[in-house]
């Protein structure tokens, strides 16, 4: 517990996760189900917040603000993944390249890191039933079984790593009931994701390669014993 260790894995992973959904349009139909303008598809509202933040934006709206349809993630839980598990001890190696991805001189001893789910919440917030039927095509073909987001190795940026995203596969959705006559009309779908990442230990030092034993030897004999010694020079 000495040792600082932090390397933004959980927040790269959920940066991650963000650009792999964030980009989610919608488009308007008429009664002949006709592309309205715009034809190329209206933008989500993807902010990373708790689904009553969103809540709050809505009711008491700001130039510039949250508004509807509007898709809201948060961190739900961080489990350690057992069944990942492997190896306790040794961890591995990797080469350590310079900053221009050429050749490396270092080797990097990496302890095992800790295998983690991370629990991501959805939370969909729309007026209409099509455009909640619209967000939620968005993302549920490309889910079966799962996709998987690539980010780098805390220490050495040449090494990918690969998370798989896996939804859970269940969408509770919720309509609004005994709505104010003065209250705006809210359709919302929850939903969560399991992203499996890894949290890191503390970085040892590096391993020098070693290129050249600069060292000569010469072989004896010795007639008595009938040995042969190595003489270092």
């Amino acid at each position: 517990m000495k040792n600082y260790t932090f390397n933004f894995e959980v927040q790269t992973i959920l940066e991650q996760f963000v650009a792999a959904f964030g980009n989610i349009i919608i488009k308007r139909f008429d009664n002949t189900k006709t592309v309205q303008s715009p034809t190329s598809g209206i933008p989500i509202s993807f902010v990373y917040a708790p689904k009553q933040r969103v809540y709050d934006a809505l009711t008491t709206p700001a130039p510039g603000g949250i508004t509807v349809p509007a898709v809201a993630v948060s961190l739900g839980s961080i489990q350690r993944d057992n069944s990942r598990v492997f190896n306790k001890i040794t961890g591995f190696t990797i080469p350590f390249y310079d900053a221009n991805g050429g050749n490396y001189s270092t080797l990097n001893h990496i302890f095992q890191p800790v295998p983690i789910n991370i629990v991501v919440n959805m939370h969909i917030v729309t007026k209409f039933q099509s455009d909640m039927d619209q967000i939620l095509s968005n993302f549920i073909p490309y889910c079966d079984p799962y996709i998987v987001i690539s980010w780098k190795l805390p220490f050495a940026n040449n090494h990918e790593l690969r998370s798989e995203v896996l939804w859970s596969g269940q969408i509770t959705v919720i309509y609004p009931d005994n709505l104010a006559s003065n209250a705006a009309y809210r359709l919302v779908a929850d939903t969560s994701f399991t992203i499996k990442g890894w949290i890191f230990k503390d970085q040892q030092e590096p391993i020098g390669k070693i290129y050249t034993i600069n060292e000569k030897m010469e072989v004896s004999h010795d007639p008595e014993s009938d040995a042969i010694n190595l003489i270092t020079l």
